[in-house]
């Protein structure tokens, strides 16, 4: 029956971190650069219809992927390891990943969340032709597209850091 559930919250673990992390890349790479190739007026009605499913999407795997984890820790067994955070290279780069893992989902919540919310009610006065809103849409576009690249980077360390913790 362990070993049922140290191979449950592994496969539910790598299988979040995947969703949470390729839809950050697809998210970036794929889907805003096409929803702003739309036209304007194109735009809101799926914006709004887009947005808070995403956010509601990338939140839940994120948990779902840190939550797994440190079941992890604990059905793998090495969790004890972690109070000597720097006694073996498992010990650091997973702590690491932890770190940037939480940071991540801090970030995406304390900035992109709100972004993404007030572009929901910015989208339609600036269809609507209301140049102060379209300007505040564009600050806010250009700060979500940096944030991006930031989870870009904070992902592919995490997926380093956890393949390196594996192999360690």
């Amino acid at each position: 029956m362990a070993d049922l559930f140290r191979l449950a919250t592994q496969f539910l673990h790598v299988f979040a971190g995947v969703l949470w992390i390729g839809g950050g890349f697809y998210t970036l790479l794929v889907q805003l650069p096409a929803l702003l190739a739309a036209p304007p007026a194109a735009r809101g009605p799926v914006t709004a219809q887009l947005a808070p499913r995403q956010i509601f999407y990338i939140l839940r795997v994120a948990e779902l992927t840190i939550v797994t984890g440190v079941l992890n820790l604990f059905a793998s067994g090495r969790a004890q390891q972690l109070t000597d955070p720097l006694g073996s290279r498992w010990s650091i780069v997973l702590g690491l990943g932890i770190l940037l893992a939480i940071g991540l989902y801090v970030l995406v919540r304390a900035t992109v969340v709100p972004w993404t919310l007030r572009m929901l009610t910015l989208g339609p006065k600036a269809a609507a032709g209301d140049a102060a809103a379209a300007a505040e849409a564009g600050q806010i576009i250009e700060r979500i597209r940096m944030i991006g690249r930031v989870q870009l980077a904070m992902g592919t360390l995490i997926i380093l850091a956890m393949i390196t913790a594996r192999l360690s």
